[in-house]
Parts: C-alpha cells; sequence; structure tokens
C-alpha cells in the first residue's frame, strides 16, 4: 500500500469519526456513554474482522447488517446512534485492512497489485535489509529504482527482479561498486550473465554485500548509472539490454548464490 493511498484514507476514516461524533451531538444525543461506547465497539469489531478477513468485503457486509439487528435488542436507544454505528464500522474495516497490509508488508508477504500483474503475472520485487528479506507482487520501475539506488552495502546490500522466469540481480553499494547479473531462465545454473564495465582501469575492486567483501575484476563491476540502465530495460522487456555488454559464465550462479 503506497503512502498515497494510506494518506487519503487516514482522511477518510478522520471525516466519518467527525461525521459520527458530530451529527449524533448535532441532532440532540445526550448519552454520551451510549454514543462513544458505539462508536469504540464498531472500531473495535470491524478492525479486528478488517484485520483477520482482509481482502473479504463479505465480512463488512455482514457486520453491517446483522450487528445492528442484534445489539439493538439488548441496548434502549440504540437505533439513535446507528448512523453513528455504520460510520465507525466502515473507519474500523479501513484501519484494520490498512494495519493488515502494513504487517504483511513487514512480514514479506504483501498481496499483488491487480493492475501490475494483469500484465506481469508473477513478477515480484525482493530486497534485503541486514537479515530481513522483504517482497513486493507487480512492482513498478520506480520502485525498482528506488530499491537500486538505496543500497548502500551495509544494511541495504540487494535487490532482485524477477519477470516471468527471468531474474535481475544488483548487489553492492549504489555509491561505489555495484555487480548486475541477469538470468533469462533461473532454474538453469549456465544461464547468468553479468553486466560489465569494459576499458576500464585493471585491477581490483572490492564489492561489500553485508558483512562480506568479494573481490572482483574491475570489468566486472558497474556503476549505478548503467545499473539503472539495465533495470529500466528489464522492467520494460524483461531481458538484458543489449546496448549493454554481458558476460556469461556457469560460475556467475555460484556468486550470485553466495551474495543471496
Amino acid at each position: 500500500m503506497s503512502r498515497s493511498d494510506i494518506l487519503w484514507r487516514c482522511v477518510i476514516v478522520f471525516v466519518s469519526l467527525a461525521v459520527a461524533v458530530g451529527g449524533s451531538l448535532l441532532s440532540g444525543q445526550s448519552d454520551l456513554v451510549l454514543l462513544f461506547g458505539t462508536i469504540l465497539g464498531a472500531l473495535i469489531l470491524a478492525g479486528i474482522l478488517g484485520f483477520v478477513s482482509y481482502g473479504a468485503p463479505f465480512t463488512l457486509l455482514a457486520a453491517l447488517l446483522l450487528a445492528p439487528l442484534a445489539v439493538s435488542r439488548f441496548v434502549p436507544g440504540f437505533g439513535s446512534v446507528l448512523a453513528s454505528w455504520f460510520l465507525s464500522i466502515w473507519s474500523g474495516w479501513t484501519i484494520g485492512a490498512m494495519l493488515r497490509s502494513e504487517w504483511d508488508r513487514r512480514r514479506g508477504c504483501v498481496a499483488p497489485n491487480s493492475k501490475a500483474l494483469k500484465n506481469h503475472d508473477g513478477d515480484s520485487l525482493e530486497w534485503r535489509v541486514e537479515r530481513k528479506a522483504f517482497r513486493e507482487a507487480g512492482y513498478s520501475e520506480a520502485a525498482l529504482v528506488a530499491k537500486i539506488r538505496s543500497l548502500d552495502g551495509d544494511r541495504r546490500t540487494l535487490v532482485s527482479a524477477t519477470r516471468g522466469e527471468a531474474c535481475l540481480t544488483v548487489a553492492g553499494n549504489a555509491q561505489g561498486a555495484l555487480v548486475v547479473c541477469f538470468s533469462p531462465e533461473t532454474s538453469k545454473e549456465d544461464q547468468w550473465s553479468m553486466l560489465t564495465s569494459p576499458g576500464s582501469d585493471p585491477g581490483q575492486v572490492d564489492v561489500k554485500i553485508g558483512p562480506m567483501v568479494i573481490s572482483h575484476a574491475s570489468w566486472e563491476t558497474t556503476t549505478l548509472e548503467k545499473a539503472l540502465v539495465a533495470a529500466h530495460y528489464f522492467h520494460l522487456k524483461g531481458r538484458a539490454d543489449p546496448q549493454l555488454t554481458w558476460f556469461s559464465s556457469p560460475t556467475i550462479a555460484d556468486w550470485r548464490t553466495l551474495s543471496a
């Protein structure tokens, strides 16, 4: 869930609760215990349902239609706060769904973006922060670029993007040396290739990946600029950019396994 989605949903929740409270008070509701008890109960009920049954709107419908009928039998005057109940149910459901979405994201189980998966079914973006791995399905090019730019070789060490069977991996430090690997079919270890820098200075370059420091020939590493070019083409076509220079070797798969 993007920040803009969270922002506008928070605005809707705030407005709904403001109307739930203000509308009842303006209509002459004097029993504040009933009013705020109804709002709090609805928020808790719908929040739990929204979190547990994330993506199942029928649960919200059941809560909206059935709960007021049951509660009105036992709570005198409940009909006067019915509108507040409905607004609070909606607000609680929204809050619960947002919390579930964030919980799934932190666990690396982000729900796929249906619009993105319509054209790129099964695509995913994975990245690592220290020892924790995260995954986003149906990713955008902006998300891929942002993750590559955030690489620091220390906490943020590796980004891996897939398009069907193809995979592009970027590791290292965006401010220094990066290693970019590509495979059109990850199930075949001999299909991996590495983005190279022809004409670079001879010698070795250390690529830091968390606690590991792996020494590469300078031509085996690349810059942030070229890595972003490769990422753009991969996101667009799902292939290695033919305008760049790639070196293929069965041992590249071993290096990628080590860095991951």
